[in-house]
């Protein structure tokens, strides 16, 4: 019994990232939990991404970690309208993972929509600025 609850509290931590603690503090994996006419909402516990498709006013994407929240312009708008269109294949087909830095957050999107899947990294940091560090992608065979 003691055993079996020792693992229940293992598998309920969040995941620790292999870089040093300086440079990533934690990494968790945000999942599709709703979208209406004019957002994709992924979320997970205390951590939040908003994509917006309809607001012309201000940044697209909202990011909330915590307490703090960043607004940021795409991070790779072709592949948020393609999701937003098309959706996932399964709901934990497509995630955000994040961790945060001093910069602001560092992380991993995901996908499999239809018979494609591909991931790309990225950075937003504090002031809403984003980086695309390397993407992929793949038609899946049928």
């Amino acid at each position: 019994m003691r055993r079996s609850a020792f693992v229940a509290f293992l598998a309920s931590l969040p995941i620790v990232s292999a870089c040093s603690a300086s440079d990533q503090r934690l990494s968790t994996q945000l999942f599709v939990h709703s979208k209406t006419t004019c957002e994709s909402i992924f979320k997970s516990h205390e951590v939040l991404i908003i994509e917006n498709f309809c607001s012309t006013e201000g940044k697209p994407i909202l990011i909330r970690v915590d307490d703090q929240e960043i607004r940021s312009d795409w991070i790779d708008e072709r592949t948020s309208r393609f999701l937003f269109q098309e959706g996932c294949a399964s709901s934990d087909e497509c995630f955000y993972e994040l961790s945060t830095n001093e910069v602001g957050v560092r992380g991993r999107f995901s996908y499999r929509i239809n018979m494609t899947e591909g991931e790309y990294s990225f950075e937003v940091d504090k002031s809403g600025q984003s980086k695309v560090f390397k993407q992929s992608s793949k038609d899946i065979p049928s």
